[in-house]
């Protein structure tokens, strides 16, 4: 669902006129300035401040209602895992959560070791909220995509097979998860690493979100970098249902968000991955 420009705008006045609480009180200080885009994605843009180096604003410019969290939800999340040093600090949002003036960051190559070390250390906080169910997020999307008349270029995810997999995830023991903590949703504060962009962060399954994080890597690191984050709780048959479930979300919201797919994600591809697998 668009958001009303205006709205949008009066969020970033909100804040920026707030800047006393969190970029000090010195003499002859000027009200911090939107300055240069450094980073965009499909739910938010994120802006440098002229007058404010070690902070940056991020603003929602979300298109659809398809994320786990709302802005109340996903800032408590981003706040939970701050308090650990997990995430960047956050020094104030607007009331409606659209605008949030959060610690500047650094983004450069993340090793596959300190990758591992970060996501095994959100899977460690502890949280009581509802476990997040995939069976349920991707019927929302397939809902999303029916309702566009696209569910010709869809996997259905209701199919037996499909059912199976999504059913051993939502069975096991669940913890919590950031589920896209890809590479570039993971920025620097000196030598300490913390992810960004809490809007899909739930108590859900470990082995998905593992999957989700290491999508971008090499098969043959894929297993090493589970084991590593998993541990003790590594299982190999719910570790290959996540990763063809990890497909099979992207495929979906890909649709019903962008309402497109891309060319590695194609129907025909996908469904050979459940036909190979029986």
């Amino acid at each position: 669902m668009a958001k009303n420009p205006d709205s949008r705008l009066a969020s970033v006045q909100e804040v920026l006129d707030r800047w006393r609480q969190w970029n000090g009180d010195a003499p002859g200080s000027l009200r911090p300035k939107l300055h240069a885009v450094v980073g965009e994605g499909t739910a938010h843009r994120v802006y440098t401040l002229r007058g404010a180096p070690h902070w940056v604003l991020r603003l929602s410019t979300k298109r659809h209602n398809l994320s786990v969290n709302d802005h109340p939800a996903e800032l408590a999340s981003w706040r939970h895992a701050a308090s650990v040093g997990l995430a960047p600090r956050i020094a104030c949002e607007s009331r409606d959560g659209q605008a949030v003036i959060a610690q500047r960051l650094t983004f450069n190559h993340v090793l596959p070791r300190d990758h591992a070390d970060l996501l095994r250390s959100i899977h460690a906080l502890p949280d009581r909220s509802p476990p997040l169910s995939l069976k349920k997020i991707t019927s929302q999307y397939w809902e999303a995509i029916a309702h566009q008349s696209l569910t010709n270029l869809a996997l259905d995810p209701h199919s037996a097979s499909i059912s199976k997999d999504l059913e051993l995830l939502d069975s096991e023991s669940p913890c919590f998860c950031h589920n896209d903590l890809t590479p570039k949703n993971i920025g620097r504060s000196d030598d300490q690493l913390l992810a960004i962009d809490w809007e899909y962060a739930a108590r859900g399954n470990r082995h998905f979100d593992i999957a989700i994080a290491s999508e971008h890597m090499p098969l043959s690191k894929r297993y090493a970098f589970a084991e590593a984050v998993a541990g003790s709780a590594f299982k190999e048959t719910n570790w290959r249902a996540a990763c063809r479930v990890a497909l099979l979300t992207t495929h979906l919201w890909q649709l019903a968000v962008n309402n497109t797919t891309s060319e590695a994600l194609t129907l025909k591809a996908l469904a050979r991955i459940w036909t190979n697998h029986e």
